[in-house]
Order: structure tokens, then sequence, then C-alpha cells
């Protein structure tokens, strides 16, 4: 029997979702913008996470959270959206860009959380009152996080609770690690194209076939923050991480419905593999790649998840 607790991370209250074995575990602050904080399966902790409340706090790599309106970059934060310009706070000073929306700290509530034989699942709210005059459109934001053996299922959605479009984005921010020796990780990409962007990481509208790691291959050296657009437009694709002999597979909707685009990053300390599951393309608020349109009343879900095997 699957179970869920409570304890304190500081300030914070985190909660624990687990097997009865502690195999696999899962746990999150709602508070913090539901950033996990630890992920176990089969006894492998697969996440690069803050391991104090003050590095959470300070936010560093923005690890294990939510983004949204937007993930990624958003060129000087400016926008326009049905005749109407706005521009978002610049909060990326080296790219003169805002990056991943507002949502990275923001306080969460449980909205529902439950614990089976099977699994145990946890959702959390945030809802916004379009207070932002840089994005003036109310929405009510979910997570639902899924723990069963070996598996990890999460999935976003939005609603909007106003009276007009609104235009929306969202992703996650992981940073995956088997071991802290990412040169020795091979890493196996679906078939997909990379985004060609300019010197403010901004998409330049060109796109490359990317092959490199179209079968298993070391990552070695290779230095990546790049966004990859995935080929495939229905159902699941499969992103592959392995080291020796363990196996970790990161997978994620797309289409219409699904996250179309990936960003991977290595992190200079080039311990963790950062695979960032994206419904829309960079900039996706000037360029609309991807972009939602959601009408008064609607709601759009995408899922993605993570497993182990045995």
């Amino acid at each position: 029997m699957f179970y869920i607790k409570t304890e304190a991370f500081g300030d914070y209250e985190a909660y624990l979702l687990s097997d009865p074995t502690g195999a696999h575990q899962l746990k999150l602050v709602p508070a913090f913008g539901a950033c996990v904080i630890d992920l176990r399966l089969h006894g492998q902790t697969v996440l690069d996470t803050y391991q104090t409340p003050k590095e959470m706090s300070i936010n560093r790599w923005a690890k294990n959270v939510l983004l949204y309106p937007f993930p990624n970059r958003l060129k000087h934060g400016q926008y326009e959206w049905e005749g109407q310009r706005y521009e978002f706070p610049v909060n990326d000073v080296p790219t003169n860009n805002a990056l991943h929306g507002f949502g990275t700290e923001q306080t969460m509530e449980v909205a529902a959380k439950e614990a089976s034989v099977e699994h145990a699942q946890i959702r959390c709210r945030f809802s916004y009152d379009g207070q932002l005059d840089y994005y003036p459109f109310p929405f009510r934001f979910e997570v639902a996080f899924t723990l069963r053996s070996g598996a990890l299922e999460i999935g976003l959605s939005v609603e909007n609770t106003g009276k007009t479009a609104l235009p929306f984005g969202m992703g996650w921010h992981p940073y995956f690690r088997i071991s802290d020796d990412l040169g020795n990780h091979h890493l196996h990409l679906p078939p997909c194209e990379m985004v060609g962007v300019d010197a403010e990481m901004i998409p330049t509208g060109k796109r490359y076939e990317y092959t490199t790691f179209s079968q298993p291959r070391r990552i070695g050296m290779e230095v990546l923050d790049n966004c990859f657009a995935l080929q495939q437009q229905e159902g699941r694709v499969q992103i592959q991480l392995s080291y020796a002999d363990q196996q970790l597979g990161y997978w994620q909707e797309v289409g219409e419905s699904g996250f179309s685009f990936v960003q991977l990053f290595t992190p200079p300390h080039r311990t963790c593999l950062a695979i960032e599951p994206m419904t829309c393309n960079i900039d996706a608020f000037n360029n609309g790649e991807g972009l939602m349109r959601v009408e008064p009343g609607e709601q759009r879900t995408a899922t993605f998840g993570v497993q182990v095997g045995a």
C-alpha cells in the first residue's frame, strides 16, 4: 500500500509519496511551485535536487520546478496579444529576455491526494486572478504527480477562468542524474530538429536536422543548451538516458495536446542533464510555434513521465 505523509522542510511543508519499502519515493514542496526535492525509483535517486530549504529559496538553475505561462525565453519580455502589447520583466540579463514565466515559485495548494495498493497521487493547484499588467489573463493551473512502482507520471493542465482567450505554454525543469559522471552517460533521442537561435537565444526561424544522438551515444564533453522540435506528432516519444547497467526512460506526449518541444541543457557542473518538456517553442508568445490559445472555460492538459527498470 502506497502512502502519503507530510514533513517539515525548513519553514515549508513537504509531501512524501512512497511505497511501503521506500524504494519508490517522491517528495515535493507545494508552497514553492510544487518543487520536487527527491525522486527515487527502484531505490535509485534520479534527480539532482535542492538539498536545503535555503538552496531551494535561492532557486539557482530552477531545479525541478514548473514553468508557466511560458517555458524558456520571451524576447525582451515583450509580446502582442489581440492587438495589445505587454512586457514581462527581464529576468535573464545576459540575453535581455524574460525567462520561464512566473510559475516557478508560486504557492500552490494541495487540491487532492490519494493512495492505493498500486499508486500514490497528489494534485496541486494555483489560481491566478490576472493581477499582473503584463499578463492580465486569469487561469487555474494544476499539476498531478502519480507515483507507481518504478515510474512517475506528471500531468499539467490549464483552465481559462477569464472572459477572453489567453496565450499559454507550460513545461517542467527537471535535472536527471543516474550518477555524477554525466560524460559517461549515454543519450538516445527520437527524431528531432534543432531550433536555430541567435545571440540572445531567440529562434531565427531556421531548424537543423540533428542526428548526434539518433543512436545511443556517450555524452562525453558535448555541451547542450538547445531546444529541439520533435518530428513525431502523435502519441509519445521516448528519450533514453543510461549509465553502465542503469536505464532511465523519459517520455512525453506530443502533438496539439502535448509537448512537441524539448530543451536539453548540460549545466556547467556536468553532474546531470536537464530534459525539459515544453508545449511550445522558445519565444512562442511572438512566433506562435506550439502556443496554446485557450478560450474562456476551456481546459488543456498534457502529460509526461519517467521510468526506471528494476
